[in-house]
């Protein structure tokens, strides 16, 4: 079947191993060497007690449980980490490097020892929620034990991809989020959440 541009779409259905959620959504694939080798799905419009994004169990991850986005120019030295792909891509379309921890709850040893191999300077910004709040503070403890200490972004309320629909110029308020964020840290004072 071809849409009215001609890319085949493929099949409406998809085999899923078990563990897959089965709902609608956008599937956000993590490649590595080429092949999916996991995949997070955005629900569009979830209902204010459901989740954003549904997950595969956590063992048909490959470990450390991470995906990046690069952006098309980098413009920053930093490189930002999400709470999921979307968040990243989020990141990316503001010039940022970003790397995107598969889960709030995937923040572990692992993750911290790839991050902490990055040369670059880190900014954490996880979702602005309980699990978030969890999440970047454990994250960010395992960093320092690291001597790769993060900034933490606050975003307030909702995600990066939120604040990104909510901005009129989302390259400044990216820019200017960080660069506060990263500012105030320097400066002695500890951003939390």
């Amino acid at each position: 079947m071809e849409n009215r541009i001609g890319a085949d779409v493929g099949p409406h259905a998809q085999p899923r191993p078990d563990g897959m959620p089965r709902a609608a959504g956008i599937v956000l694939p993590a490649i590595e060497n080429g092949h999916a080798v996991y995949a997070q799905l955005r629900v569009p419009h979830p209902r204010a007690d459901r989740p954003r994004y549904l997950n595969p169990t956590a063992d048909l991850a490959t470990n450390p449980r991470l995906a990046r986005a690069r952006p098309v120019e980098t413009r920053h030295p930093e490189v930002v980490v999400t709470e999921g792909a979307i968040d990243a891509l989020s990141a990316a379309a503001a010039g940022y490097r970003a790397v995107a921890v598969l889960s709030a709850t995937y923040g572990d040893e692992a993750v911290a020892t790839a991050l902490a191999k990055l040369p670059h300077p880190l900014v954490i910004a996880f979702d602005a929620d309980d699990a978030g709040h969890a999440g970047s503070h454990r994250l960010a403890s395992l960093l320092e034990a690291r001597q790769h200490p993060p900034v933490v972004l606050d975003l307030g309320s909702g995600d990066l991809n939120d604040a990104m629909r909510r901005s009129d110029d989302w390259t400044h308020d990216m820019g200017r989020s960080v660069n506060l964020a990263v500012r105030y840290t320097a400066a002695g004072f500890s951003v939390s959440r």
